[in-house]
């Protein structure tokens, strides 16, 4: 039976080859990728500090919000879905309490519970136009390029898409900041 000094010694082995493969990975994508419009956070804005013309909107079921906050769109997981997937892996984790599994476990629910709250982020100096067509937020990129914002992402198998009061009142506000006509 091996030891639990070698265990260890194997876990951190592995561990910094998936490191090395997703730096890879991400190096290669963002070397090779002509898609540079989006980045990543997890600061995103609390509802409370909207400021005058920034705007906050969710899905019909309150799974994904749209947020124009300054000179940036938020796109990402409400924070109902975040808790509620949050409250979820605590459920999960009740029946893991000993051994290395139950130690792997803990690992990766937290990595999920850190990185579930992420939103994409769009710089509005990218944008050059947004509109709503065929029931999506649809932003004309500076380059040239489309993009439909939450245009085929599901929750629980459901597509998202915004109540068009909501989206026109979102595309009208992106406008405005950009100094637009309305549409």
């Amino acid at each position: 039976m091996p030891s639990s000094r070698g265990i260890i010694a194997g876990l951190i082995r592995i561990a910094l080859v998936v490191f090395a493969i997703v730096f890879i990975s991400g190096y290669v994508r963002r070397k090779f990728s002509h898609e540079t419009h989006v980045r990543v956070t997890k600061e995103v804005p609390p509802v409370d500090s909207l400021g005058d013309g920034d705007i906050r909107i969710f899905d019909a079921d309150s799974a994904v919000d749209l947020t124009l906050q300054g000179d940036k769109i938020f796109a990402g997981l409400s924070p109902k879905t975040v808790a509620k997937v949050k409250d979820e892996l605590d459920k999960s984790s009740d029946g893991d309490s000993t051994g290395i599994g139950a130690s792997i476990s803990q690992i990766v629910k937290r990595s999920v519970a850190g990185a579930i709250g992420t939103h994409a982020v769009f710089p509005l100096s990218d944008i050059r136009d947004i509109h709503y067509e065929n029931d999506q937020i649809v932003v004309d990129w500076t380059d040239g390029g489309h993009h439909e914002l939450f245009g085929n992402t599901k929750v629980n198998g459901d597509k998202k898409s915004f109540r068009r009061e909501d989206a026109m009142r979102f595309v009208e506000a992106v406008r405005a900041r950009k100094g637009l006509p309305p549409s």
